[in-house]
């Protein structure tokens, strides 16, 4: 294939994905979509006194304590998008279309960046990057959540696949400064980042490193200083420090992608065990393997993308809460994995790992989320219905099953890199 031909190609690829995105993003909303809209408003009226009334008990939140438990660089974006949809309006039971396309829009750019990193970091011929691009721009989980459920993981992924790659290739201080801004669009990329940071200690000298650190932590305190000003300093300390919701069972199991969560829950709602109890246990649990999991990145030769994939899956494995945007993280970086890694075993595993979670959106009604909120399109629901995407009522254990499984995979790919998987002939930085 020419070099022509191919770019051809490539642009095509981005085109349709593009176009799958933005077809749907104005047609559909999740409930995200309507709450984000009040807190681009209340950002709108309160200024960077914002955190003191972001948790969501005003009268203009169509759901009441459905806090913004988030850093500031998403709750910026928001205000871009109302400054493009300054006449749009949403509540409980409608959302503008003029507010889907602009708050959905930054989402979807960054499902595109992702697609385009990959392209640029999958090592061999030009096909064999356009085909781990494609897994992503294509893939079902990553089309589900920028343009119709409405939730904004793939930005903070995107900051976080960028500075994996830089890092790679020897550009640490803008590294550091994407992983600043990953951190501050979405907590949870912490674990990932904080992996990543061991094996750069092992391979860094500790003056660049500190030098490096210091850029992360400047762009922290860039973005916070402001709301601190206000003197937010609990409020905002609570949006970024506390837990999105208090211990509870993980109702409804459609939703639920922790493998111990959900088992806990099915028993409860099965067999009326009060399994709760064990909840509080995951979290020193998942402490502890974090720890274990970056004294072994340390300890063993490791890839950067190995550490972040690694710590992400620890991560997501031993938490108790998981949300199905969540997975939306570790899904390129899988895929990168995959096309790097000269196991074959990890290739297959890393594969299966990427895919998987795309299962789910055939035991779901996607046209739920076009027709839930006006203007609905109850006619989209015969559309989705052709290609299998309008399930409704499938068994709690469909669910269960999938996150175990999901669960399963993960842990057993951390274990295999610390014990097989960890002599890759990549170099790292």
């Amino acid at each position: 294939m020419s070099s022509k031909i191919h770019y051809l190609v490539l642009g095509l690829a981005l085109a349709l994905a593009a176009l799958a995105r933005f077809w749907a993003a104005p047609l559909s909303a999740g409930p995200d979509v309507c709450q984000f809209w009040a807190f681009a408003q209340v950002f709108q009226i309160h200024g960077l006194d914002f955190y003191r009334y972001a948790d969501a008990t005003l009268a203009i939140f169509p759901h009441k304590l459905w806090a913004f438990v988030y850093p500031p660089v998403w709750l910026l974006l928001l205000a871009l998008a109302l400054i493009m949809a300054p006449e749009s309006t949403a509540n409980f039971n409608m959302v503008d279309i003029s507010w889907r396309l602009a708050m959905k829009s930054p989402i979807i750019i960054a499902d595109l960046a992702i697609g385009c990193l990959l392209y640029w970091a999958v090592p061999g011929s030009r096909l064999r990057k356009l085909l781990f691009a494609c897994l992503w721009l294509f893939h079902p989980t990553s089309w589900y959540h920028s343009s119709v459920f409405g939730q904004f993981d793939a930005v903070a992924t995107a900051f976080l696949l960028a500075a994996l790659i830089l890092l790679e290739r020897g550009r640490d201080r803008l590294a550091f400064l994407l992983a600043g801004l990953a951190f501050m669009t979405k907590q949870h990329t912490l674990v990932s980042l904080a992996v990543m940071a061991v094996i750069l200690a092992r391979q860094m000298d500790w003056r660049r490193l500190a030098s490096n650190v210091a850029i992360f932590a400047g762009v922290v305190i860039a973005f916070s200083i402001p709301f601190l000003l206000t003197g937010n300093f609990y409020a905002y300390a609570n949006a970024l420090l506390s837990p999105g919701q208090g211990l509870r069972y993980q109702t409804p199991l459609t939703y639920a992608f922790s493998g111990l969560g959900s088992l806990l829950t099915y028993l409860h709602e099965t067999l009326g065990w009060e399994t709760i109890y064990f909840m509080p246990f995951t979290f020193p649990l998942m402490l502890i393997a974090l720890v274990t999991v970056m004294v072994l990145s340390y300890r063993r030769t490791i890839t950067l993308a190995q550490g972040a994939l690694v710590g992400f899956l620890t991560f997501l494995s031993l938490s108790y809460q998981v949300n199905y945007q969540y997975l939306i993280v570790f899904i390129p970086i899988a895929l990168l994995v995959a096309a790097r890694t000269q196991y074959r075993g990890e290739r297959v595993l890393a594969l299966v790992l990427a895919l998987l979670p795309a299962v789910w959106v055939w035991l779901f009604d996607v046209s739920y989320w076009f027709t839930r909120l006006a203007p609905a399109r109850p006619g989209i629901a015969d559309v989705l219905a052709r290609v299998g995407l309008a399930h409704a009522g499938l068994p709690d254990y469909a669910y269960v099953s999938l996150a175990f499984t999901i669960m399963g995979l993960a842990m057993a790919y951390v274990v295999c890199v610390f014990t097989r998987w960890h002599s890759s002939r990549e170099g790292a930085v």
